[in-house]
């Protein structure tokens, strides 16, 4: 039974109409040899009077002469018959009449899947228009030299293109998704970082907010002090004399009474000894001083406090110094070893491995392995110079990149006026003004280098990553160029 209704199968799709895409009805055949309805093709022609007819299929010109195929109608009314006795029977579809429309009207209604022009079903697709289209509209002028496919071959292939846009679609939404995983894992990251910073900023505040409620406790301590003194002193003073004006009233009283007596010899007995005594009796005491001097208390208090505050600065200013062992030998470091400068090839020193061969550049005397580390230098009116941090591993006699791979870290002013951080890709930097002093902090357990304009502390840059290591501190003064940039690079001394 499947090889028959297969066999039945093929031989239907053989005859069937290239234009209703249906089973023959009244088959004609042309003068090219394509077959279909009778109706089918004189519609087509129809609709295109102007024009001469030609075939639907292979699109030759052909006469108006129809000539029927009795044989061709024949078996298609056995494959019909056919059909019928495997299927239930089904009304037959009409072609020329449908049932009105509620209302009343006389017109009809058209099908969903029918041309509201001709009212024929929708069996094409035109690829230039995107619409569907009768077999009619096919032949008409208006898709005639458009691409037009049948309509179930434009679902197949419509329906592969929806495929593949969905595919396309669904990548972009894993992508976006990812996209959006990462940046709500980026706004975490920063939220968690920045809160870190606050709280480290916190503790830091906290300390100089203590450090100066303590100062100022002192000193309000001291000044309380100085102040009970003097009243202490005053305070005796005042009953020191109160008891002398009380002694006072009391001569006076007697040297009255001497007056008021009357005369008698009696009376000058010993009257020399009681004057005298009664005009020296009191005696001023010592002058307490008024001034608390205001100097121990105000003067320059801020400034006082700047220097005092050093002490307990974390980390307070370094004092590096340049290992001379590791100077290029045209560079020149100072017998304190806080300068360096470009100077003339000294060929007698010994080619150590510390030394640097091939650039200009010297380290600091001590590495830093832990902790945090702030150090100056002055760069002045230099035009090319570079600073940072060195690993102690660096190839010190070849080429290099001055960069983290190579083991440096640094930033410097090249001689076309431009500054730049040494990345692996290069970053040029834009400074608001040009820095006479830099300033570096080192954090070794949070792997940050930074660099800052020692003038206002404005920040230049920032390495991180860095691994934890023993580093140098780098300097790199660069060659004389034109008689220009011949200024030495000096290390600030911390203050006292």
């Amino acid at each position: 039974m499947a090889t028959e209704a297969s066999a039945l199968d093929e031989l239907q799709s053989e005859l069937t109409c290239p234009v209703c895409l249906e089973l023959f009805r009244e088959p004609v055949i042309l003068e090219c040899g394509h077959h279909f309805c009778r109706q089918c093709i004189t519609q087509c022609w129809s609709a295109k009077p102007e024009e001469n007819p030609t075939c639907p299929q292979c699109r030759k010109t052909c006469a108006q002469k129809l000539r029927p195929n009795s044989l061709l109608c024949n078996v298609v009314d056995s494959v019909r018959r056919a059909r019928a006795m495997d299927a239930e029977p089904t009304a037959p579809r009409e072609r020329t009449q449908r049932p009105p429309v509620s209302g009343g009207s006389s017109e009809l209604a058209p099908e969903p899947d029918q041309c509201e022009e001709h009212e024929e079903k929708l069996k094409l697709f035109c690829e230039d228009d995107q619409m569907a289209i009768c077999l009619v509209c096919g032949m008409s002028r208006d898709h005639k030299t458009h691409s037009v496919i049948p309509i179930n071959e434009a679902f197949e292939n419509y329906k592969e293109r929806l495929s593949a846009a969905l595919q396309r679609v669904e990548l972009q939404i894993e992508e976006a998704s990812s996209s959006q995983t990462l940046t709500n894992q980026k706004m975490m990251e920063i939220k968690e970082h920045a809160g870190t910073l606050e709280d480290q900023m916190g503790r830091e505040f906290a300390q100089l907010r203590l450090f100066l409620q303590r100062e100022e406790e002192q000193a309000r301590a001291t000044l309380r002090g100085r102040k009970e003194e003097r009243l202490q002193q005053l305070d005796e003073t005042l009953t020191h004399t109160t008891q002398h004006i009380s002694t006072l009233h009391t001569t006076a009283l007697q040297l009255q009474h001497k007056l008021d007596q009357d005369d008698n010899p009696a009376q000058l007995r010993g009257i020399k000894n009681f004057i005298s005594d009664a005009e020296t009796l009191f005696q001023r005491p010592l002058e307490v001083s008024m001034d608390l001097q205001a100097g121990d208390f105000l003067g320059p208090l801020q400034y006082r406090l700047w220097r005092k505050m050093s002490s307990i600065l974390n980390p307070g200013p370094a004092a590096v110094t340049l290992d001379p062992d590791t100077a290029y030998p045209r560079l020149v470091v100072s017998p304190c070893g806080t300068s360096v400068r470009v100077g003339e090839i000294q060929r007698n020193l010994p080619d150590n491995p510390e030394r640097f061969t091939l650039y200009n550049i010297v380290l600091g005397s001590q590495a830093f392995s832990s902790g945090q580390h702030y150090w100056e230098v002055e760069v002045g009116d230099k035009t090319a110079w570079g600073l940072g941090v060195a690993a102690a591993w660096v190839n010190r006699k070849e080429e290099v990149s001055l960069c983290p791979e190579d083991g440096f870290w640094t930033v410097g002013l090249r001689s076309g006026g431009e500054y730049e951080a040494c990345t692996s890709a290069g970053s040029a930097l834009s400074l608001g003004s040009r820095p006479r002093r830099v300033g570096l902090f080192l954090d070794l357990s949070a792997g940050l280098l930074s660099f800052y304009d020692s003038a206002d502390m404005s920040h230049i840059f920032t390495f991180s990553h860095i691994p934890p290591q023993p580093l140098y501190p780098y300097f790199n003064p660069w060659p004389i160029i034109s008689g220009q940039n011949t200024e030495p690079l000096r290390v600030v001394a911390p203050r006292p």
